[in-house]
């Protein structure tokens, strides 16, 4: 997008272009760079660009989006899934679900992106699934409300071609306070989620380990110097592991103002400040 990468302090990413105050995810982009993909609001939708020989095409709506209300995209790693969350009918016919929003899945083949497929969860209905993140063994993360009328983090393993009942992660991911929008690295090894417990006032970015009994570590603020008093959500990094991407409604230069809720801008910084946090030794 011809900017200098940044450092440890999260930059605006592509102002003007990409962050235009509608934005509600984090860009994601394709392992080799060709392709990016995000969320935008009202209406809301997934964009792509590509790059070509010219430089990159201007933000145009994803060939499997536009018709319904499709939020939270999230890209594999490896840049054969997008898991994202709509509110489209279930089968041919009925209406849209309103404010309910299920999982959806398109898979790349030769010909390009598939058509959406449904993800089966065992969940209550009506329930709002967001935020969702795949792991290299197919495991997906994300938000759901629970009874409190909070949101708490949830994982559904493979099994077989679908997926088995979604487990609530519990603490310490999950606490009184509303934590949605995770991001897992490929491997497993580190869990990145927004929450607004012990933030700066609103939702924060945390990121917790995967200790080698498989249980998670205490969540790490990712301190002042990344979040801000203002909404930072819907982690994302990179496929080459160097740069954190994500969305905050901090004011800007584009906005001078907090952006009103929903959307918001997205922002770049070094993937260091995650390895920051990494606990030393036995430390919990």
């Amino acid at each position: 997008m011809g900017q200098h990468p940044p450092g440890e302090t999260p930059e605006l990413f592509a102002p003007g272009v990409v962050s235009t105050c509608k934005e509600h995810s984090a860009a994601m982009f394709t392992p080799d760079g060709t392709e990016m993909y995000f969320g935008r609001m009202f209406p809301a939708a997934i964009y792509v660009m590509k790059r070509t020989d010219g430089g990159w095409t201007e933000p145009e709506v994803a060939p499997f989006s536009g018709q319904y209300t499709d939020l939270y995209p999230y890209l594999s790693a490896d840049g054969r899934l997008l898991v994202f969350s709509s509110n489209r009918p279930l089968r041919a016919g009925e209406e849209p679900r309103g404010r309910q929003l299920d999982l959806w899945i398109v898979e790349r083949t030769a010909a390009g992106w598939s058509e959406p497929r449904h993800v089966d969860l065992a969940v209550g209905s009506p329930v709002r699934l967001g935020g969702p993140a795949v792991a290299s063994d197919g495991t997906l993360y994300f938000g759901q409300r629970v009874e409190s009328a909070s949101h708490d983090i949830f994982e559904a393993r493979r099994e077989g071609d679908g997926y088995g009942v979604p487990r609530n992660l519990g603490s310490p991911i999950n606490s009184d306070q509303p934590e949605h929008s995770p991001y897992i690295a490929p491997d497993g090894s580190y869990l990145l989620f927004s929450s607004f417990h012990g933030s700066q006032g609103r939702s924060d970015l945390f990121v917790s380990f995967r200790a080698e009994d498989g249980s998670w570590t205490l969540p790490r603020n990712l301190g002042t110097r990344v979040n801000s008093p203002w909404k930072d959500e819907y982690p994302y990094v990179s496929a080459d592991g160097k740069y954190l991407f994500f969305n905050s409604n901090r004011p800007s230069h584009l906005y001078e103002s907090p952006i009103p809720d929903g959307p918001g801008n997205m922002y770049w910084v070094d993937a260091t400040v995650i390895e920051a946090m990494r606990p030393a030794g036995n430390e919990p």
